[in-house]
């Protein structure tokens, strides 16, 4: 599934999903309309993004594979 969306802006502000105060985060709206200009934390983006594509939010983000030496690709 794909979801579109337009980043205004990245700073600080108050998270309109979590409602936390003075954190990290952007300025978005989604092309559907469901959310329109609104501030998100990093975390809180994440969050609705999973929702959206019906995954879970608190699952971990999958990084790159080990190489053989022991440590992830970048």
């Amino acid at each position: 599934m794909s979801v579109k969306l337009t980043i205004h802006s990245t700073g600080k502000g108050s998270c309109s999903l979590t409602g936390k105060e003075d954190c990290d985060g952007l300025t978005l709206s989604f092309e559907d309309g469901t959310v329109r200009e609104a501030f998100l934390s990093w975390r809180g983006f994440r969050q609705l993004l999973g929702l959206t594509v019906g995954q879970n939010p608190s699952a971990p983000l999958r990084t790159a594979a080990p190489t053989a030496h022991g440590k992830a690709a970048q």
